[in-house]
């Protein structure tokens, strides 16, 4: 038994692959869980096969330059990967480097789980460095709703960049709850159309006391509800402002979730992936590359939670925090396990792969 055997039965059921490419998906997944880097050398590298390295790499090369990926596929595994029940707590974000005059830019959709925030959709913004449209916001939520019912999502959590009337409409016409941040000089307007900046109605307010507004407002002509805070960072008097579709006393809360999707960037890049080692500039490509890191993440964390649950828990510094991370502990069992060369049996490690296993 070849050590992707296992994991090559289980994506067979979900993937509609011809052998050779869902092999090559296989060895791409392993490889990428041993050495750690999404460089294609070092992939090469990590192909169980006695083929010389050359033929490794052009295998890998030709799998990116010809294979067509299904994104629906794709994602509904994603999504039957991941370890929860119930509606999903949703986190917008972006993340973005540069190769050599090339700006790699990606809009995620992460589901927020545990401390982390877990990949499902996402879109390649192009050639630029800054923020995403609306209407592209838009488009990715569209594609969502093609995929999954809306219904399943409890709310979705974002950053200031994310702002703007029509986005913040969809989101309404859609009954979708949200907990948006926006900047502390935006206009709002009370009722009795009175107009204020947000600031200043925070300028009595006590210092890191939250304070909910009673009333529904307008932000970016959008009715919403509002609630903010001020508080002292570094010296500076700085603001919190979120406006929120319902549930204003809860905004603070569900507001301070969103940096779960921050663990998920670390660990595609410096303390797992190492996203930014690839040399790839061509967009479809890089979205291939990306379905590729999503599922080892979410392979590897399902791991970290069985083993924690199983097997023996992490352990917990004095500060009150484990002493890694559930992503952490499953990569590290995986790759030690893969590493092994007088083991053929991967049925336990690819068992972990679904969370329902």
């Amino acid at each position: 038994m070849n050590e992707y055997t296992p994991l090559f039965d289980i994506l067979s059921k979900t993937l509609t692959l011809n052998k050779a490419r869902l092999t090559c998906l296989c060895c791409l997944i392993l490889s990428l869980l041993k050495v750690q880097t999404v460089n294609f050398n070092r992939l090469s590298q990590g192909f169980s096969s006695s083929a010389k390295l050359e033929s490794k790499l052009r295998r890998i090369q030709r799998f990116f330059s010809e294979f067509e990926l299904d994104e629906t596929l794709f994602s509904k595994l994603l999504l039957e990967m991941l370890p929860i029940q119930g509606p999903l707590r949703l986190s917008l974000d972006r993340t973005n480097w540069k190769f050599g005059q090339l700006n790699i830019n990606i809009l995620y959709l992460s589901v927020i789980y545990h401390g982390v925030g877990l990949p499902i959709l996402w879109t390649i913004l192009g050639d630029k460095r800054g923020n995403s449209s609306e209407a592209e916001r838009i488009e990715l939520f569209d594609r969502f709703h093609l995929l999954f019912d809306l219904s399943c999502i409890e709310y979705i959590t974002a950053d200031r960049e994310f702002i703007g009337g029509r986005w913040w409409d969809y989101l309404i016409a859609h009954q979708i709850p949200f907990f948006i941040r926006f900047r502390d000089n935006f206009d709002i307007t009370l009722k009795g159309k009175r107009v204020i900046k947000g600031h200043w109605i925070l300028r009595s307010q006590k210092l890191n006391t939250p304070y909910f507004h009673p009333s529904i407002v307008s932000i970016n002509n959008t009715l919403v509800y509002f609630s903010g805070m001020k508080y002292y960072e570094k010296g500076v008097l700085k603001f919190l402002m979120i406006a929120s579709y319902n549930k204003t006393d809860q905004s603070f809360e569900m507001y301070k979730n969103r940096w779960q999707i921050e663990t998920m960037f670390k660990a595609f890049k410096s303390s797992g992936f190492n996203l930014e080692d690839t040399h790839l500039i061509h967009y479809s490509r890089i979205n291939k590359l990306l379905y590729i890191i999503a599922l080892s993440f979410v392979w590897s964390y399902n791991m970290g939670i069985y083993l924690h649950q199983k097997v023996k828990e992490i352990r917990v510094l004095k500060h009150g925090r484990r002493a890694k991370s559930f992503f952490k502990y499953g990569l590290e069992y995986i790759s030690n396990e893969l590493m092994k060369k007088d083991t053929n049996d991967y049925n336990f490690v690819a068992n972990r792969f679904l969370s329902c296993t």
